[in-house]
């Protein structure tokens, strides 16, 4: 199967558009989680070499060493995320003519939409780390870039948020009940943890961005 990261813009949105069941929003917020790593790197290559942030040199270094690989990570989770749905499709229409086949199908569900939970839950732990390492920059990048900074805060904050939600409709059709309530409540700790990060950052750097007649507004 070719991979979902293989493809062009155009193609990609072209299949999302479609009437094709996946991929859709978890692959979405694992993408937009990638683009939120790849401009806190950007951020970091943009400070390092340039004489006048010497000071941060090492701190941006640091925070594009664990970086980098939080984006080949998310472009990881875009793939897998569909492929995880498609093995839930698959259970989906296993036959259920006869009882064994009702019991077999019943557990390839259930198993399945456990890794379906898993993988959005994945995402936002992705989320958590790249969190920390914009929080690493924050203050101590070039200010020319201030704007980029804030858009990486911004796609991370709506990976979190579009992961979260792919967490919780899987958990809703399944019967494991101490399986449902463990995956909940870590998951919504980290929701709760990385928007409320992920949202301060955009704040900041949106009073930084706007032109000075426009500082006061809310």
């Amino acid at each position: 199967m070719e991979r979902l990261t293989d493809l062009t813009v155009t193609e990609f949105t072209d299949i999302l558009a479609s009437n094709a069941p996946a991929p859709g929003g978890g692959s979405v917020a694992a993408l937009f989680g990638a683009c939120g790593a790849s401009l806190a790197v950007m951020t970091a290559n943009l400070t390092i070499g340039k004489k006048k942030y010497a000071d941060h040199w090492n701190n941006a270094e640091a925070a594009k060493t664990v970086g980098e690989p939080l984006i080949e990570q998310f472009r990881k989770a875009i793939d897998d995320d569909t492929i995880a749905f498609n093995k839930l499709f698959e259970a989906m229409h296993l036959p259920k003519d006869t009882d064994e086949q009702k019991a077999i199908r019943r557990a390839a569900m259930e198993e399945t939409t456990k890794e379906a939970a898993n993988m959005p839950f994945h995402t936002l732990t992705l989320c958590a780390h790249t969190v920390a390492v914009l929080e690493k920059l924050a203050g101590r990048i070039n200010p020319n870039c201030a704007s980029d900074f804030g858009v990486g805060a911004a796609a991370v904050q709506t990976a979190a948020r579009g992961a979260w939600l792919n967490v919780c409709i899987n958990l809703q059709s399944l019967s494991d009940e101490a399986f449902v309530n463990d995956l909940y409540a870590r998951a919504k700790a980290i929701y709760d943890d990385v928007t409320a990060r992920a949202d301060a950052l955009y704040r900041t750097v949106d009073g930084q961005c706007r032109p000075a007649c426009n500082q006061t507004e809310g």
